[in-house]
């Protein structure tokens, strides 16, 4: 038997109201018995604010695990790390990576802190490059294989390398994977390495076909009609019960999921929360 998990959306795009925050950003806390983990931070603007009205204490936390690097999911460690400096810090070693955005004018995108900065705090850092289970029924990907040809890098992320500058391919992008007793459950962050490639992944890891739910992040706003064509038809050999995507998914690309997956897809806000038996 698994213990009951539960996942709070603490930060994301859009809100429904009662005092809580919507930023462009995504953080998820997850409950899983006596376990709390962090899954991405916010930018920065509302974890904390939108913690305390949802009656989360963010001192408990057990530890931090970041998707990847960008800012609007990072943006948030140095405020949490005010109420607590001993959660340990769960991330890809190429969150450190001098990320930038827009091609024409590339800007820094990266996390609003540095290795020092947590060392300097006393942080444990802790790099997750290959799968790790961070607990029983609990699971970081890591870096994820890509194989799925239509799942393709956006070309406006970059990286600044002596070189000058070259594609960032994000490869410290990785997912959340938590075991209940209703099944599988993925919690994505921008899932930049694509949603067929880490579900599938995911799917590789755990031995199981059937994945029960996804949360999060798919980055699918700037995808083709095409692209999204594929991704729904790809959808339909994991058997999922719950989507429920937000931030980065794009309008398109919910309302495809939502038409496609109706009685599945649900609506993930700030404040939204999925329980599982």
């Amino acid at each position: 038997m698994h213990p009951k998990v539960k996942i709070t959306t603490i930060c994301e795009n859009r809100t429904p109201g009662f005092g809580l925050l919507p930023e462009y950003g995504l953080s998820m806390l997850l409950e899983m018995g006596d376990k709390k983990i962090l899954f991405d931070t916010g930018s920065g603007s509302s974890l904390i604010a939108n913690a305390q009205l949802l009656g989360k204490d963010l001192r408990a936390l057990n530890a931090v695990v970041f998707s990847h690097g960008h800012i609007d999911h990072t943006g948030g460690l140095d405020k949490l790390l005010e109420k607590n400096n001993s959660i340990p810090v769960y991330a890809h070693p190429d969150i450190f990576n001098k990320y930038l955005g827009a091609p024409e004018a590339p800007s820094y995108v990266g996390p609003p802190w540095t290795r020092e900065f947590l060392q300097e705090r006393g942080v444990k850092f802790c790099p997750v490059q290959g799968p790790l289970k961070l607990d029983e029924g609990l699971i970081i990907t890591g870096q994820i294989p890509r194989v799925v040809k239509f799942e393709k890098q956006e070309p406006q992320f970059l990286r600044k390398t002596e070189r000058g500058f070259e594609p960032d391919e994000i490869y410290d992008d990785q997912a959340l994977v938590v075991e209940s007793s209703e099944g599988t459950i993925v919690l994505l962050g921008c899932t930049h390495a694509g949603l067929i490639n880490t579900l599938s992944y995911v799917a590789e890891l755990t031995g199981k076909d059937n994945i029960y739910a996804f949360i999060g992040g798919t980055h699918l706003m700037n995808a083709s009609e095409s692209r999204i064509a594929r991704t729904l038809e790809a959808l339909g050999e994991f058997g999922l019960n719950i989507i429920a995507p937000c931030h980065c998914t794009g309008f398109q690309a919910t309302v495809a999921l939502h038409q496609a997956f109706n009685k599945e897809f649900m609506s993930n806000l700030v404040g939204s929360v999925f329980e599982f038996a």
